[in-house]
């Protein structure tokens, strides 16, 4: 079934979480680099890659010494700011390695919201990608607040994928996929072919202070894409060569199959990324 969904990409979303980018609560820069590595091989086959980038604040707290996560808006946004642009420097000389340049995009719920907005965002990231550029993009976390942040870029990376009307969502975490509780064993579910309320059992939340995203929210964006035609890849962005193997159809974390057709999905995707936004905006 996996090699169904991984096969004529012609566009793709990657989610990388701040578990998968820190060693120790400390930014580790040799990530970036062998996934930008994986990354490439995509884009030089002319296939357009958006990476969802948590990892600016924990940069940021890495910068400035600080061993757990602010609880203060003002002290968040604070360690955002000194840790963007480092998050950006470690991607931007990544990719030249390669010969291929990074642009910063920051977003904010309210960038989402409107529906001029929204297709003006679609626009700008198309365009981005028109020029060779790969959009490296983050919730605007210096400027967002409670009122209108994402929360996680789970939820994020999730509304992404259907606005760029993506064939497959991969999110990259510290997990190789969700797993089933047998007793006192730990099953691995290789694919979801039915995301109900039900799947939301199996969670077992492990947040670090560094990290702000947990399990549920990224069943939460898993469920928005596959209900909008996207097929949804959760493995652990650690794995060696973890997307080739992931596009080799080989089996590695949890697949989630979407629930319709892309075809149809696409023909509604602008009034069922509506729903989503006004629907989560205050969860």
């Amino acid at each position: 079934m996996r090699r169904l969904f991984v096969k004529d990409i012609r566009s793709l979303v990657i989610k990388i979480g701040t578990s998968v980018l820190t060693t120790n609560g400390r930014f580790d820069r040799r990530v970036v680099k062998n996934l930008v590595g994986e990354i490439v091989q995509f884009l030089k086959r002319k296939v357009p890659v958006s990476i969802v980038s948590s990892g600016a604040i924990g940069a940021g707290m890495m910068i400035l010494g600080l061993k757990t996560r602010p609880q203060k808006m003002e002290s968040l946004q604070a360690a955002a700011a000194a840790g963007q642009r480092y998050l950006m420097q470690c991607y931007e000389e990544a990719f030249a390695e390669h010969g291929f340049s990074t642009a910063q995009v920051l977003l904010t719920w309210d960038d989402l919201s409107r529906h001029q907005r929204f297709l003006n965002a679609k626009r700008t990231l198309k365009q981005i990608q028109k020029w060779g550029l790969v959009p490296i993009i983050n919730e605007n976390d210096t400027v967002a607040t409670e009122e209108i942040r994402f929360g996680d870029n789970d939820r994020l990376s999730g509304l992404l994928s259907i606005l760029l009307q993506a064939d497959v969502l991969v999110i990259l975490s510290d997990t190789n996929g969700l797993y089933a509780a047998e007793g006192p064993v730990k099953r691995r579910i290789q694919i979801v072919e039915r995301t109900e309320e039900s799947l939301f059992s199996h969670v077992r939340e492990s947040k670090s202070s560094f990290t702000v995203g947990g399990m549920r929210s990224k069943l939460q964006a898993i469920r928005m894409c596959v209900s909008s035609g996207i097929p949804v890849f959760l493995a652990d962005g650690r794995d060696e060569s973890v997307l080739t193997r992931i596009f080799r159809a080989e089996d590695i974390g949890t697949l989630f199959v979407p629930h319709l057709k892309r075809s149809h999905a696409r023909r509604n995707w602008i009034s069922h990324f509506l729903n989503h936004v006004h629907s989560g905006q205050k969860g």
